[in-house]
């Protein structure tokens, strides 16, 4: 996953993996323009709905 100048990329930690996903602002909101294998599933969503999920699955969030 390449990482852009205008662009984050969030870690994300659960008991059975570790994977990355790229966010994006795109006007007011952020988006997931990128993601490992296990957060395929992430891509293009909102930031505000993938928040929620993480919360409920109790996984651990970082950025960097």
């Amino acid at each position: 996953m390449a990482t852009m100048a205008n662009a984050k990329v969030m870690t994300v930690t659960a008991p059975t993996f570790i994977d990355r996903a790229q966010w994006r602002k795109r006007g007011s909101k952020w988006t997931c323009i990128d993601a490992g294998p296990v957060l395929r599933w992430m891509i293009g969503k909102p930031y505000h709905e993938v928040w929620r999920y993480l919360q409920r699955k109790h996984w651990t969030v970082g950025w960097g």
